[in-house]
């Protein structure tokens, strides 16, 4: 690929200039671009996020830790089993 044409990829290619959906953020307003709007959220709503996520990874840690005690039970049969 030549210079030119990397050169005119990165022209044509330039996401910095498409990207709207945050500008209310820095201070800057398009009218045709409402972006993501932010609510203000509780700290009940938070804290209840918190939670379930704090569950859901002990859960996925049990799962994790049970799969791989079963792994190395299986690699110690066969090892076991393979010198008998």
């Amino acid at each position: 690929m030549s210079i030119a044409a990397m050169v005119a990829s990165i022209k044509f290619n330039d996401r910095r200039n498409k990207r709207d959906a945050f500008s209310h953020i820095n201070g800057v307003t398009d009218s045709k671009s409402e972006g993501i709007k932010i609510e203000p959220v509780s700290e009940e709503t938070l804290q209840e996020i918190r939670d379930k996520l704090k569950k859901q990874r002990k859960a996925l840690l049990k799962r994790r830790l049970i799969g791989f005690g079963v792994a190395i039970g299986l690699i110690v049969a066969v090892i076991v089993y393979s010198m008998f």
